[in-house]
């Protein structure tokens, strides 16, 4: 059972990812529509299309999209339900839901348009907290966040940047979003601070010190979500 509020967020991080005004919004996974209305609010001539497998939600979502497609973005027909010239998706935390997001990522560049924009955030499975999680002999499924009970997939920034380009995409930018668990395990217990432990070359957690660190992998082992701007190659 997932906690209140689960299918209403308006992920505005993931609205800024776009550089220009879309007009065709399809947002995967659109709960509730909290995105889609927030995307409505900042363009106003925006035309959003939500998919929605949550019967629920979705009854939701359509008081405020201008259309809702019931069932699973992977099983969906997109020619059959008349879904074409989209210029901008949103997949927020939808990928890792997915049996086969790969295959999705390759259907979803039919009904792409040539300049079209993917926003997609997607959990970090290689972050500190989870490594002294596992260390300490602990994978303990929650009802939300990173060990989610209905993820099925898990994702590093390479396998990340993998599957993007391996299905037909171009990165153009790529955030992290830091957590506060993997802070609070690397937090200096007499100064309080997480200091650049990348200098020395590694990270010590409390369980687990891991060499041959760098800057980016120091920031990539504290981020808990990847923010992703993709277009079609």
């Amino acid at each position: 059972m997932h906690p209140a509020g689960y299918y209403e967020n308006a992920r505005p991080e993931l609205l800024s990812l776009f550089t220009r005004e879309p007009r065709r919004l399809l947002d995967v996974g659109c709960g509730a529509g909290a995105a889609s209305a927030e995307a409505k609010r900042r363009w106003p001539s925006v035309t959003t299309i939500g998919i929605e497998v949550v019967d629920q939600a979705a009854g939701q979502a359509k008081a405020i999209l201008d259309r809702v497609v019931v069932g699973s973005a992977e099983a969906l027909d997109f020619s059959g339900q008349g879904i074409a010239d989209i210029d901008a998706v949103l997949l927020g935390d939808v990928l890792e839901h997915m049996v086969d997001p790969w295959t999705f990522l390759r259907k979803l560049r039919g009904v792409l348009t040539p300049d079209a924009t993917i926003a997609a955030s997607i959990p970090n499975v290689a972050n500190i907290w989870l490594i002294e999680e596992l260390a300490a002999g602990r994978f303990v499924y929650e009802d939300e966040g990173l060990l989610d009970a209905t993820h099925l997939r898990f994702f590093t920034r390479t396998t990340i940047e993998r599957m993007f380009l391996d299905n037909g995409y171009r990165i153009g930018a790529l955030q992290r979003v830091l957590g506060g668990r993997e802070n609070d395990i690397l937090r200096n217990r007499i100064t309080g601070s997480v200091w650049p432990q990348w200098i020395l070359r590694r990270m010590k957690a409390r369980r687990v010190t891991i060499g041959g660190v760098g800057r980016e992998q120091f920031d990539d082992l504290r981020t808990i979500q990847y923010l992703i701007r993709a277009t079609p190659a």
